[in-house]
């Protein structure tokens, strides 16, 4: 049985309407998520609490735990001289306090005079958020900037940057499903993704638009096969490193690639490739009119 592609079994429409519904899909998660102000945030973004515990052989891990399990959000301890330093999720108040230092002198039989609890701001600011705004619109503008002195034709440039910002919009749906952060490295990665999904976007609508000879369908199967091996080496060693670290930067990270990746593989290989390959057959029609 001869295998054949989706690019050669479907039509341009259907191959639009596949990726379209997952984004609509994961789109009105992402939505949902931001709006009932239930998008999972770190405290890179959204702050939280410094407990500042002395005292000497304190059970470093078991604070930890102890904490992270009662206030039920995620804590980090660090060991140092005279004690330890938890970092939290949670921005308590004066009530949530006192509730942590009694907690800590039932099971720990720390005094609760040992404890100092501070409220910790957002590391990244109002002001940063906007100047992170403003240089993803920046990198947006240039990408178009560029791709149109590479290909010098409008619907490249509109089909490229819309694949990306369908990406962009896939990810915040999937990081909104499985509970991933909006954190310093989860931004890294979306930044990486960008790259990623404009090179493969390019990779297309070059085999596609400037190589010659062969259908254009024919040339989307041939840049799919690229494309999809270039995914593959990259996926495996993140699905390796996702597993297998215990470091959240590195989890959210990983993370962010491994659903941009596979979401573009959607956005790429089947709504651009259908408008690509659309456009391309349209001009081959023009020009063989006109060459009768």
């Amino acid at each position: 049985m001869k295998f054949t592609w989706p690019q050669q079994r479907l039509s341009n429409r259907q191959l639009i309407a596949i990726p379209l519904a997952l984004m609509i899909f994961l789109g009105a998660i992402a939505i949902a998520a931001i709006a009932f102000g239930a998008f999972p945030m770190s405290r890179d973004f959204k702050g939280g609490s410094l407990m500042r515990v002395r005292g000497e052989n304190l059970p470093a891990s078991t604070i930890e735990l102890a904490v992270g399990n009662f206030l039920g959000g995620g804590a980090d301890a660090d060991l140092i001289e005279n004690g330890l330093d938890i970092r939290t999720d949670n921005a308590l108040d004066d009530a949530g306090k006192l509730l942590v230092k009694e907690m800590l002198s039932e099971q720990f039989g720390i005094s609760e005079d040992a404890v100092t609890i501070e409220t910790m701001g957002p590391t990244i600011t109002s002001i940063y958020s906007e100047q992170a705004r403003n240089a993803m619109i920046g990198a947006f503008v240039a990408m178009g900037i560029i791709i149109f002195i590479a290909f010098r034709r409008r619907i490249t440039i509109g089909a490229i940057l819309l694949a990306v910002g369908l990406d962009m919009l896939g990810v915040f749906g999937c990081m909104a499903l499985f509970g991933v952060e909006l954190s310093l490295a989860s931004v890294a990665g979306l930044l990486m993704l960008i790259g990623y999904a404009v090179d493969t976007n390019i990779l297309l609508t070059t085999r596609v638009l400037k190589r010659v000879g062969g259908e254009p369908k024919e040339q989307v199967v041939d840049a799919m096969r690229t494309g999809l091996m270039m995914s593959g080496s990259t996926l495996i060693p993140l699905f390796a490193l996702n597993l297998l670290t215990t470091a959240p930067q590195l989890y959210q990270l990983t993370a962010v690639l491994i659903f941009g990746i596979i979401i573009d593989i959607f956005n790429t290989w089947f709504l651009n490739a259908a408008i690509i390959s659309r456009y391309a057959e349209r001009q081959r029609r023009k020009e063989y009119y006109v060459s009768i």
